[in-house]
This record gives structure tokens, C-alpha cells and sequence, in this order.
């Protein structure tokens, strides 16, 4: 969508300069190539569907912008990477180390996270759509 149409593309203009950042805070080092965005959608979630569990391949950094966030809306869960490894951990306190984590979708905000983590969209339950615009970027 960035490549043919000038409001996705002034989008993601934007939105290189939050992945940069993003990207010098973890370290990253690029070997002197830029990341660029390779893929952009637009999610309409109507009431009652949900997005399942999966990971960004052949991504490095993906991310979502909220553009519409009724009352009802799921934030998006993401899995704990090391949970296949728990096996016979017993379970924690509340708010101590959980399994899963779910950062809220607030209208008009950002979240970006590497593209191996898992993460899923649970059922939205408001009247109105959720809609979001999602993107990845690679550096090779």
C-alpha cells in the first residue's frame, strides 16, 4: 500500500523515524544497510473476530498504528518467548512473570516490536470496527 497510494507513503515516511529509534534502542547492528518498510495493511476487525496466534517471517520490526479504537477493542496479547520452556514451572503470583502480556490499542498510538515475538488479537467485542494499520520492515 505504501508504494501506490501517497497517504500510505507519507505514512510511512512517519513511521521511519519511530522504527529508527525503535531500532537504535535495541542495538541493532545493521552493518550500515537502513531498514525499510516491505509490507503495509489496513485491519478492519468488525464485532466478534479475532486474529490468532502467529509471528511476522522474514520480518525484522512490525507494528501497528490505531486509527479507530471503540469501547470493546482488544489490545494486542503477546506470548512470553520462553514458554515452551516452562514445562513444569509452577504458576506465579499475579503480575509476576506471566505467560502472556496484552499492551492496550489506544486510538492514535504506536506499538512496534520485533517481528519473532508471537502475538495474537483476541475478540473484539465492540459495536463498531477496530481498525488498525499494520506494517513490517526488513533490512536485508
Amino acid at each position: 500500500m505504501h508504494e501506490g497510494s501517497p497517504t500510505f507513503a507519507q505514512l510511512a515516511r512517519r513511521l521511519d523515524r519511530h522504527v529508527n529509534t525503535f531500532v537504535r534502542s535495541l542495538g541493532f547492528d545493521l552493518e550500515g544497510r537502513s531498514l525499510t518498510m516491505t509490507d503495509c495493511w489496513v485491519n478492519i476487525m468488525r464485532q466478534h473476530v479475532a486474529h490468532g496466534l502467529h509471528l511476522h517471517p522474514l520480518s525484522t520490526i512490525s507494528g501497528t498504528y490505531y486509527v479507530q479504537t471503540p469501547q470493546g477493542s482488544p489490545g494486542l496479547k503477546l506470548e512470553d518467548p520462553r514458554l515452551d520452556r516452562f514445562m513444569a514451572r509452577p504458576p506465579r503470583q499475579p503480575g509476576r512473570g506471566a505467560a502472556w502480556i496484552t499492551l492496550p490499542a489506544n486510538e492514535g498510538s504506536l506499538l512496534l516490536f520485533e517481528s519473532w515475538l508471537r502475538h495474537e488479537v483476541p475478540i473484539h467485542r465492540g459495536r463498531r470496527p477496530r481498525i488498525s494499520i499494520s506494517f513490517n520492515y526488513n533490512w536485508f
